[in-house]
């Protein structure tokens, strides 16, 4: 699929899904785009980019760190929609915080489902540093 139009159609996704994400577009010169959003503190933000015909969804850490990511490929039009489908999913999993940020045993930030780190915390007898998207 052509870089402008896949990027259109996340870019209108985004418009009618997500709109607080807008503001924050910046175009790349191959017609690509990245935009994030940070949590209502402040201390992190989510990150959607479109490199490369595929969404990207990341956190970017309170230390400005963005290595905290996957990829959802879209190689041909018919999949658009699953997509969008799985980038809904993660934007709407981090907001009702079911997948927070968290400082891990190697004193870097993370991302994982709450309940797991629930169960981690309790097997391992250890307190991480939580942030959640409405802290």
């Amino acid at each position: 699929m052509n870089q402008k139009i896949f990027s259109d159609k996340v870019f209108q996704f985004l418009i009618e899904k997500f709109p607080e994400f807008i503001p924050s577009v910046t175009y790349q010169k191959d017609e690509s785009f990245d935009c994030k959003l940070k949590n209502p503190s402040g201390q992190f933000a989510m990150w959607v980019a479109t490199y490369n015909n595929e969404i990207t969804f990341g956190l970017e850490s309170p230390t400005g760190e963005t290595d905290i990511h996957t990829h959802v490929s879209c190689y041909e039009e018919d999949d658009i929609e699953d997509c969008l489908s799985a980038l809904t999913e993660f934007i709407e999993e981090i907001k009702s915080n079911k997948v927070i940020l968290y400082k891990n045993e190697s004193n870097t930030y993370d991302w994982i489902d709450i309940d797991r780190l629930i169960q981690k915390e309790g097997k391992q007898r250890i307190t991480f540093e939580k942030i959640l998207w409405d802290n």
